[in-house]
């Protein structure tokens, strides 16, 4: 009873153009796909997926396999009555009429089958039927009684689904699993992927329809199509979330990363307590089918206006140069949701029908398909070209590293300890010839070898923080901020309670990223509060540096900013720099752990990632 629409997709960072693509790659693949999968999010996706494709099935197979009676009942005005309800004849030959009220089936009265049929066992108590039923149906007033034979399905039905509705469906469902099979790991691709199947059942059961005589045999039909109206919730929900992650996550989602279980839960958990609301306001059990309709038309229109509202909040939060790949899916999508919430499902939760067919409906969603492959396309294409410009700075700023590294060993270090091995030369020279000549020379040993130390200090804290190892993650920045600021620098806080242990790759890349922005924050924002977040986000870990100072500069980006962008680009995670709603800065970065923890695994055992292993994607909430 409401349009279809569809969400965005976050594409992360993508293999390198020259990765193979021979068996050692797809063997590669199908591992890392098996081990995603059997992930608890990858299991629970794949519980969704299954329960809603399977209801698709359930709902095909019993039409197709079990005899029907010419009628269906139009979820376009979905009109129930204390004693009955609307119908409408699948084809001319059918002796329904458009407007008859089916009041009794089989001598028995409507209300009473729908009670049974919604009481336990449900599906597992099937009634038989013969090939002809007796309905007594209402008809301009009158009762009347059809004798009506029991036939295969018609395919007439079918025939008159809206074409918007079939290619909108349909090429969803096609895109979303291209989608997955290449990218698995991505959360906001399975969120698009479990909410395009759970649409796909929705599209079915609505536009298919319930026939009385599925509350005479209680058919599978019936159940499968009660499970699509809350795999209609769970559709929305996933919308409401991919906004939440997609382009920018969402602060109040990295801050608390426990509340988009909420996302899923508030909807179901307000249709349930609403349908019990209603089924205790009294009333025969068709009344309460007709209150479920409004109440579901409801959540909805609820969850439309969060729509709405994320779509205006993701695109605010985005960095200016991605929105001009974001725009023309934001706009397809707003319009979709808006025409949806307008022309269905509030005017069916307040009039009790809607102002458009909602194969018209559908039409307007047809352009969030094309909107969303394009948006596919240029993420892809925008990836590929960041990637293989960080990959190339990254190298070039390694090989400077290994030279700045030689260079310092060679004309520093190792003078230094060849002139202590000519002063020991001395100094034993001199225990025979001169033996009071010898203190002093070791005296000047020492000192050397005190300095020789300290060169290498220096260069260990270089390559790697000591603080790391002595004090962890949050006490070694903790001891390095209060040194940054100063007395007249910025109040600078840091919670980074509970996040664990974290590959030695992540360690070092989070503090060289919170130092850098907390360094640009005292030099440049002229802030008086600086707070540095760190929280384990699932498999990642998410660092946030938050300033009160001037915002972010018109100019181009310096050094530091571009040495951030490559410390999370190696270890395979993204940054964002954004301009905060309140002002100020945001610096964000998601450092995925588990790409963390198997390149380590892999530099250990003195191995190269190739092919697709080269860079991992980002995944997130």
């Amino acid at each position: 009873m409401r349009s279809e629409t569809l969400g965005f997709t976050a594409i992360g960072a993508t293999r390198p153009p020259d990765a193979g693509d021979g068996p050692d790659r797809r063997r590669v693949s199908n591992v890392r796909i098996g081990r995603r999968l059997r992930e608890p999010t990858g299991i629970l996706t794949l519980l969704v997926c299954a329960a809603a494709l399977g209801a698709t099935a359930i709902m095909v197979a019993s039409r197709l396999a079990l005899p029907n009676d010419g009628s269906f009942i139009p979820t376009e005005r979905w009109n129930w009555t204390s004693d009955g309800v609307e119908v409408s004849p699948i084809a001319a030959w059918s002796p329904f009429r458009s407007g008859d009220i089916v009041v009794a089936l089989d001598g028995r009265p409507l209300a009473d089958l729908a009670g049974a049929a919604v009481s336990p066992p449900w599906f597992l108590a099937p009634q038989p039927v013969g090939p002809m039923v007796d309905v007594l149906v209402r008809r301009d007033g009158q009762l009347v009684e059809l004798t009506v034979p029991m036939s295969p399905f018609s395919t007439d039905r079918l025939a008159g689904a809206p074409l918007g509705l079939v290619v909108f469906g349909g090429g969803a469902l096609l895109l979303t699993l291209v989608l997955v099979l290449r990218r698995p790991h991505a959360t906001a691709i399975r969120l698009l992927f479990v909410g395009v199947c759970c649409n796909t059942a929705d599209i079915l059961a609505w536009e298919v329809g319930l026939q009385p005589t599925d509350f005479l045999t209680r058919s599978p039909f019936l159940y499968a199509f009660a499970f699509a109206a809350l795999a209609n919730l769970v559709f929305w929900a996933c919308l409401v979330h991919l906004l939440a992650i997609y382009p920018v996550r969402a602060g109040w989602l990295t801050r608390r990363p426990a509340t988009v279980r909420w996302i899923y839960l508030a909807p179901l958990l307000v249709f349930g307590i609403g349908a019990i609301g209603t089924r205790l306001t009294g009333g025969s059990t068709l009344d309460w089918f007709d209150r479920l309709g409004t109440l579901l038309a409801l959540v909805v229109s609820g969850m439309l206006v969060a729509i709405l509202a994320s779509i205006v909040a993701g695109y605010r939060r985005t960095p200016a140069p991605r929105r001009r790949q974001v725009r023309i899916l934001a706009v397809t999508l707003g319009f979709a949701a808006a025409a949806s919430l307008v022309l269905t499902s509030l005017p069916i939760a307040l009039l009790g029908h809607p102002l458009a067919p909602r194969s018209a409906v559908a039409v307007l969603a047809l352009p969030v398909i094309v909107a969303l492959a394009l948006a596919v396309i240029r993420d892809r294409l925008f990836q590929v070209d960041l990637l293989v410009t960080s990959r190339r700075r990254i190298v070039a700023a390694r090989e400077e590293e290994r030279m700045r590294l030689r260079r310092d060993l060679h004309d520093g270090l190792g003078p230094t300890l060849a002139a202590l091995g000519l002063k020991v030369d001395r100094a034993r020279a001199e225990v025979t010839t001169d033996p009071d000549a010898v203190g002093p020379t070791l005296d000047e040993i020492r000192a050397d070898l005190r300095g020789a130390i300290a060169q290498i200090r220096t260069l260990s804290r270089e390559l790697r923080p000591p603080g790391l190892d002595a004090l962890g993650l949050v006490d070694a920045l903790r001891q390095q901020l209060a040194s940054i600021g100063g007395p007249d620098g910025p109040v600078v806080e840091i919670d980074g309670t509970d996040i664990g242990v974290l590959p030695p790759a992540i360690e070092v890349a989070a503090y060289r990223i919170v130092i850098e922005a907390v360094t640009n924050t005292v030099r440049h924002a002229d802030a008086r509060r600086c707070r540095v977040e760190l929280a384990r986000d699932r498999d990642a870990l998410v660092v946030r540096v938050i300033d009160d100072g001037r915002g972010i500069g018109t100019g181009p980006v310096g050094v530091g900013t571009r040495a951030m962008y490559e410390r999370a680009t190696e270890v395979g995670g993204e940054l964002l720099v954004v301009a905060s709603p309140s002002g100020g800065t945001i610096v964000s970065a998601s450092l995925p752990l588990s790409a963390a923890a198997r390149r380590l695994g892999r530099s250990r055992d003195g191995g190269q990632p190739r092919g697709a292993d080269a860079v991992e994607p980002v995944t997130g909430t």
